[in-house]
C-alpha cells in the first residue's frame, strides 16, 4: 500500500507540472455532467483530502471534465488517503475502482483491485486524554482530573462495488486502573453498512451521526438505525436519519432523587433512550455555507410542554475567507420548559455559537497546526449531544456558556495534539456560577 501510495503522489506531482501537455492530446472521453464521481470529488475537496484540478486549485463541480482530469485527482486523493475518515477512504475506494484504466495509464496502481484477499482495511489510533473543570458552585474546589487512555481500531470491510462494512472498538483504561483492563472497558460503539449509488449515500445499523446544519450544536453522537444523504449536485444534499438513541440525557427521565446547591433543592433526572428522526438541507460551494434542520423525538417525559413531544430546529452558515481562515455561526430552539422546570431551574430553550478557526493539523504533515476561537450559549434542549467538549454544566445538562480558545498541532506525522481552554458561566441554577475548565489529549494514529 505504501508503494502505491508514493507512486500516486509523485504521479500527481508531474501530471501537475505537465498537464497543458497532456492535456492537447487528451485520449479519454469525458466524464458526464450527471456522473456520481462530480459529487465524490466534491465531498472530497469540501473535505479537504483534495484541492483541486484548475490553474486556481479549485474544483470546478459545474464544468465537465474528462476520465483524465478525473483520474489526477483521484491519484491525488489516493496520495491523502491515509489522513482521510472511513467516509472519504470509501469515496477513494470507488473512485479508483471507476478509474482504474485511466489510473493505470497514469502508471498508479489500485491495490484493492489487484488483491480482492485485501478486502479488510484497519486503522485506529491510541488516545490520552487529561481534563479538569473547576466549578464555582462546589465552593470553588476542582473537579477531580479525566486520566483516559483509549484503544481504537475502526476496521473497514468491502463487499462489494456499493457496500462497505465499518465498526468502531475502543477498549478504555481509567486512572484507577493499574492492570490492564477487562472485558467491561471494551465498547462496540459503531457496526454498519455504508452503501453508495449514484447521488445517494445510505448507512444501516449503529453509526455516528451528526447536525450538519449547525456544525454539531445540536448533535453529534450514536444512532442506531438508517440515515440516507442524497446529493443532487455537487453544493446540495439532503440527509434523513431515523432511529434510537441510547443516552439523551435528563430530558426524557424520571426523577430520581434531588441535589441541593446552595441551600436550595433541585430535582435531578437520570438519562433513558429514545426515538428520533431528523431531517436537514444543506447547501455549501466550498466557501459559503449554510444548512437547517427539523429534529424530533417519540419519548414521553414531562420536562417539556406540548404533552412531551420534543422538537428542535436547528440553522447554520459558514464563510471561508480563504484558505486558513473560516467563520461559522450556529443557532438552534426547542421547546419551552414545563412550568416546574422553569421555577427551579434558569434553563433557556435555545442555543447558539459563533465560531473562528484558522488552519488545522493535519495528521500526515508534521509541523501544521490550527487554531480556534469561540463563544458559546448552550441549552439542554437545543443543544442535546452537542459537539464541543465543554458543555456540561455541574449536574450533566448542556448548561454552559461562556468563551473558548484551542489549538491542535501534529508534533511528527500521525501525532496530533489538542488543547481547549474554557472560561464562563453555569447557567443550570437561578444563579449563574463561574466554570473554568482544561481539555487536553494527543492522539497517536494508525
Amino acid at each position: 500500500m505504501k508503494k502505491t501510495l508514493v507512486s500516486a503522489l509523485t504521479t500527481a506531482l508531474v501530471v501537475g507540472a505537465a498537464s497543458t501537455t497532456f492535456a492537447a492530446a487528451n485520449p479519454f472521453a469525458d466524464v458526464p455532467a450527471d456522473h456520481w464521481a462530480y459529487d465524490a470529488v466534491a465531498q472530497l475537496v469540501q473535505d479537504g483530502v483534495v484541492n483541486g484540478y484548475s490553474a486556481d486549485g479549485t474544483f470546478k463541480g459545474d464544468q465537465s471534465m474528462s476520465r483524465y482530469e478525473m483520474a489526477q485527482i483521484v491519484a491525488k486523493a489516493m496520495a491523502k488517503s491515509d489522513a482521510a475518515d472511513n467516509n472519504n477512504k470509501a469515496l477513494i475506494e470507488k473512485l479508483s475502482a471507476e478509474f482504474s484504466d485511466e489510473l493505470a495509464n497514469l502508471g498508479v496502481r489500485v491495490a484493492n483491485l489487484e488483491a480482492k484477499t485485501d478486502n479488510v482495511k484497519w486503522t485506529g489510533l491510541i488516545r490520552y486524554d487529561w481534563n479538569t473543570t473547576n466549578y464555582e458552585a462546589e465552593d470553588g474546589h476542582r473537579e477531580p482530573e479525566t486520566n483516559n487512555l483509549k484503544l481504537r481500531f475502526t476496521p473497514s470491510i468491502t463487499i462489494n462495488e456499493n457496500w462497505t462494512g465499518y465498526s468502531e472498538f475502543d477498549y478504555n483504561v481509567n486512572a484507577d486502573e493499574t492492570h490492564a483492563a477487562t472485558g467491561e472497558n471494551l465498547e462496540v460503539s459503531k457496526i454498519y453498512a455504508e452503501g453508495v449509488y449514484g447521488k445517494a449515500d445510505i448507512k444501516l445499523g449503529r453509526f455516528g451521526s451528526f447536525s450538519d446544519a449547525s456544525h454539531g450544536l445540536f448533535f453529534d453522537d450514536k444512532v442506531t438505525g438508517a440515515e440516507v444523504v442524497y446529493a443532487p449536485t455537487y453544493n446540495r444534499k439532503v440527509k434523513a436519519t431515523a432511529g434510537r438513541i441510547d443516552s439523551v440525557g435528563e430530558l426524557f427521565a424520571k426523577n430520581s432523587g434531588t441535589v441541593t446547591v446552595d441551600g436550595v433543592d433541585y430535582d435531578v433526572y437520570d438519562p433513558t433512550s429514545a426515538t428520533y428522526y431528523g431531517a436537514e438541507v444543506l447547501y455549501n460551494n466550498n466557501k459559503f455555507e449554510a444548512g437547517v434542520g427539523y429534529h424530533a423525538f417519540g419519548a414521553n417525559q414531562t420536562l417539556v410542554e406540548d404533552n412531551g413531544k420534543y422538537q428542535v430546529v436547528d440553522a447554520g452558515v459558514g464563510y471561508a475567507f480563504d484558505n486558513n481562515v473560516k467563520a461559522t455561526f450556529d443557532y438552534a430552539i426547542g421547546n419551552k420548559w414545563s412550568d416546574d422546570v422553569r421555577n427551579d431551574t434558569n434553563l433557556k430553550r435555545d442555543a447558539w455559537s459563533v465560531q473562528v478557526n484558522y488552519k488545522g493539523a493535519n495528521a500526515a504533515q508534521k509541523g501544521s497546526w490550527g487554531a480556534y476561537v469561540a463563544y458559546r450559549s448552550l441549552s439542554p434542549i437545543a443543544a442535546l449531544q452537542a459537539t464541543y467538549d465543554h458543555k456540561d454544566g455541574l449536574e450533566g445538562y448542556r448548561s454552559l456558556k461562556g468563551w473558548e480558545i484551542g489549538a491542535d498541532y501534529a508534533w511528527a506525522k500521525n501525532i496530533v495534539s489538542t488543547f481547549k481552554y474554557f472560561n464562563g458561566k453555569d447557567t443550570m441554577f437561578t444563579q449563574d456560577d463561574k466554570v473554568t475548565g482544561v481539555w487536553s489529549r494527543v492522539d497517536f494514529l494508525f
